[in-house]
């Protein structure tokens, strides 16, 4: 659609089975006179309309075929979608993962459009007493809403915290036959809002994380794209106080702070370790331990000036065309661990 080739993330299915797994772990016990537990019976719960488990179960009124049609059990079903304005972030944002296939084009996608989802859930039961064991079992934990954190991108690997929340209770008894002799069934509804998102395609576009300026090259320009030093996936420290040598792509943790990653390049005439794929950055006096070698050494400075993760020239082709002609370009990627200064 508009140009783009077909996609579907299967959001709205999560979203579904998210809800479904809330309720999938309730009992209903019954006791005996004496209080004591003489029976545990979990409460099943499909996905369907409530009229056709209404149907089902008006259609066996003593509640004697198979366990398919017994009570007490439970179903949910998705009734609507409506566009959350409240939500609504800025367009252009993004978001961005490493992409596997080529790490120079990370991969990206846009924000999720806010969407509320309109869920029914109901209880079908046979005494009142289960109907309100089971409601129980729920309401305490909506105030009125419970927040699941959900992975709702399993592309790009987005967590998200998802806001359900109960709209309303209500409860019906149902009599089939001449009362009191009648079979009662026992219906509780329950409305409940969850606050998601649904996302569009996924594109592969670069990524500039920093830039240095004011280099105008002849024939072209470059620029640096560079880690954050205060959140980077790469770090240089200078270690002290040990004696043991790192190997190369040994993995290493900080075990105070729990700060993992592997080395990339060991220096034992300076000292000087190169980090990558770190979960944390390093401070002065962190102890940083390799996992293979059995090397122990304290960190004694970090380098504090950006790395680099990539340099990218761009340069005209032919070398001597000026703005007036026709020309085409060249582009040259150097990419960590090969711009390491």
């Amino acid at each position: 659609m508009l140009g783009h080739r077909p996609f579907f993330h299967n959001t709205i299915r999560k979203y579904v089975v998210l809800m479904g797994s809330l309720f999938n772990d309730i009992f209903v016990v019954h006791e005996t006179t004496e209080g004591a537990e003489r029976e545990r019976q979990k409460v099943p719960i499909l996905y369907g309309p409530k009229e056709k488990w209404l149907t089902s179960l008006r259609t066996d009124p003593n509640l004697t075929k198979s366990i398919l049609t017994t009570v007490p059990r439970m179903s949910f079903e998705l009734m609507a979608l409506t566009y959350d304005q409240t939500r609504k972030q800025e367009s252009t944002i993004r978001h961005r993962a490493r992409n596997s296939a080529n790490s120079a084009v990370p991969q990206t996608q846009y924000v999720g459009v806010p969407y509320n989802f309109e869920f029914s859930v109901s209880v079908y039961v046979r005494n009142i007493s289960d109907g309100l064991q089971i409601v129980e079992q729920i309401l305490p934990f909506f105030l009125p809403d419970y927040t699941v954190s959900a992975q709702v991108s399993q592309e790009l690997d987005i967590v998200k915290d998802i806001p359900i929340i109960l709209k309303s209770v209500s409860e019906k008894i149902d009599y089939e036959g001449a009362m009191p002799d009648g079979t009662r069934l026992v219906t509780w509804d329950l409305e409940f809002t969850l606050k998601g998102y649904i996302f569009g395609p996924i594109a592969n576009t670069a990524i500039i994380k920093g830039v240095q300026t004011g280099n105008t090259i002849t024939g072209g320009v470059y620029v640096n794209l560079y880690t954050d030093v205060n959140n980077k996936t790469l770090q240089k420290v200078v270690l002290t106080g040990g004696i043991t040598d790192y190997r190369d792509l040994e993995a290493i943790r900080e075990p105070e702070h729990d700060i993992t990653g592997a080395v990339y390049s060991w220096s034992n005439t300076s000292n000087t370790l190169i980090l990558t794929g770190m979960t944390g950055v390093l401070k002065a006096n962190d102890e940083v331990w390799g996992l293979v070698s059995g090397a122990h050494w304290t960190v004694q400075s970090v380098e504090v000036t950006n790395l680099k993760d990539a340099e990218i020239w761009i340069t005209q082709n032919p070398i001597t065309a000026n703005a007036d002609s026709d020309y085409g370009y060249t582009t040259t990627i150097t990419e960590f661990p090969d711009t390491i200064p």
